[in-house]
């Protein structure tokens, strides 16, 4: 099949041109409703032109300022409680003392709780110590973090070997 025996059809671009009236009749319209809304607004918050005849002031409305000053607030008197002391704590706290009882010899302070850890220094029964942290649970024990006012040497001992201290 050859192309030489059909004809040629030639097409030929549509152009769309808008159908109606005029082209300034659309922005027409919109200013005179734009010019309508602004007439109605003006209306609304009451501009009105201003007349020259003095008896026209007589019938627009003054505003009345009014000031309102706050009454002074007295305070009053009031009991307050009576603070009721608290009872001092029992047993080993964090801020208490504690003394080494029972190890019959020594008692090891460590690096960190638990009994495998490093010993730091040994404190003979009897010597009062400061406690700063605790307890905390390791190897089936507890643990309280203290400081030895002798040297200031701190470390963790177990709980089973102090005994509450009454705090200087």
């Amino acid at each position: 099949m050859t192309h030489e025996n059909q004809p040629v059809r030639r097409v030929q671009a549509r152009v769309y041109r808008p159908v109606g009236g005029a082209l300034w009749l659309g922005p027409a319209i919109g200013l005179g409703f734009g010019l309508c809304a602004l007439l109605a607004i003006g209306l609304l918050i009451g501009a009105r032109p201003q007349s020259t005849d003095p008896s026209a002031s007589a019938l627009r409305p003054t505003a009345i300022l009014a000031t309102i000053t706050p009454s002074p607030v007295v305070p009053t008197a009031t009991s307050r409680p009576t603070p009721v002391p608290s009872p001092t704590p029992q047993g080993l706290y964090i801020g208490g003392a504690a003394v080494v009882s029972g190890t019959g010899s020594a008692l090891r302070l460590r690096a960190d709780p638990g009994l495998q850890t490093t010993t730091l220094k040994t404190i003979s029964d009897g010597t009062r110590l400061q406690i700063l942290e605790g307890p905390r649970n390791a190897d089936g024990l507890s643990w309280w973090r203290l400081r030895d006012p002798a040297d200031d040497a701190e470390g963790w001992a177990a709980q089973t070997y102090l005994i509450p201290g009454t705090t200087p």
